[in-house]
C-alpha cells in the first residue's frame, strides 16, 4: 500500500511554476528613481541653459544628452568647447571622465551574467552614476535582486526611467535658457546635485567623509578652469573616504 501511494505520487503531473510578473519590478526601479529625478533637476536647468549659450544650435547643443547620458561627462564638454578646446581634446576629456563606468561595469558583471548580448549592451549605454547606485543596492540584497530576467527589468526600469528624465529636464533647460535666473551657475549646481544623488546611500562613517570632503572641495575649487574643481572635489573624497576606512580596517 505505501508502494503504491509513492509510485501515485510519482505519477503525478508536474504544475509548472508562473514566472514572476515584470511590471512590479519596474514600478518599484521607476519609484526608487523619482528621488534621483528630483535631484538631476537643479544641474539638468542648468546644463541646459548653458548648452543653449553655447553659440551653436539649441539641437544639436541638446544632442549631448542622449549621445553622452553623463552629467559630469558633459558637463567637461560643455566647458571645453567654451574655452576653445578642439574635439580630440573634448573627446579624450570625456573618456576619461567617464572611465569610472569601467569599474561599474566590472562590479555588474556576475549580476548580468545571465542577461543576453543584446540586453548587456542596452545596459552598458543606460549604465550612469545614479544607476549603477540603485542597481547594485538592489542586488546585493539577500534575494540578489531575483533571478536574471528580474535583476534585467529592475536596471531597465531605473535606466530608462532616469534617462527619460535627464533628457527632459536637460531640453526644458535648453529651451528655457532667457527664462532661468541669471544667478545659476553650474559649476555650484553640479557639486549640488551630486551631493543629493549620494545622500541616499551614506550608510558607514567613510562614505560621509567621502561624501562630505567631496563636496566642500568641489565648491571651494568651483573656480578652476575646464570643471577641474568638479574633478578636484572627486579626488579629495576618494581620499578622505579611504583614509577613514582604512583607519576603521
Amino acid at each position: 500500500m505505501h508502494t503504491g501511494s509513492r509510485s501515485l505520487r510519482a505519477a503525478a503531473p508536474q504544475v509548472p511554476l508562473r514566472p514572476v510578473p515584470l511590471r512590479p519590478v519596474v514600478l518599484r526601479a521607476a519609484a526608487d528613481a523619482v528621488p534621483v529625478v528630483a535631484a538631476y533637476v537643479p544641474f539638468g536647468l542648468t546644463l541646459g541653459a548653458t548648452l543653449a549659450a553655447s553659440g551653436i544650435s539649441p539641437l544639436v547643443a541638446w544632442s549631448s544628452s542622449p549621445l553622452l547620458f553623463g552629467g559630469a561627462a558633459q558637463l567637461l564638454a560643455v566647458q571645453l568647447l567654451g574655452a576653445g578646446a578642439n574635439v580630440a581634446v573634448v573627446v579624450l576629456g570625456a573618456l576619461v571622465v567617464n572611465s569610472r563606468m569601467l569599474l561599474y561595469s566590472a562590479s555588474l558583471a556576475q549580476h548580468a551574467s545571465g542577461w543576453s548580448r543584446r540586453a548587456r549592451w542596452g545596459g552598458a549605454y543606460l549604465l550612469a552614476d545614479p544607476v549603477y547606485a540603485l542597481a547594485i543596492g538592489r542586488f546585493t540584497k539577500p534575494d540578489g535582486g531575483g533571478d536574471a530576467r528580474l535583476r534585467l527589468a529592475y536596471y531597465l526600469g531605473v535606466g530608462a526611467t532616469l534617462w527619460t528624465a535627464w533628457m527632459a529636464i536637460t531640453a526644458s533647460g535648453t529651451l528655457l535658457a532667457g527664462v532661468l535666473p541669471d544667478g545659476l551657475r553650474l559649476d555650484v549646481a553640479a557639486p549640488l546635485t551630486f551631493l543629493l544623488l549620494v545622500l541616499p546611500m551614506l550608510t558607514s562613517r567613510p562614505a560621509w567623509a567621502a561624501a562630505a570632503t567631496g563636496g566642500l572641495v568641489a565648491v571651494a575649487a568651483s573656480g578652476l578652469p575646464l570643471g577641474l574643481g568638479l574633478l578636484v572635489g572627486a579626488a579629495a573624497g576618494i581620499a578622505a573616504g579611504a583614509l577613514v576606512g582604512g583607519r576603521r580596517g
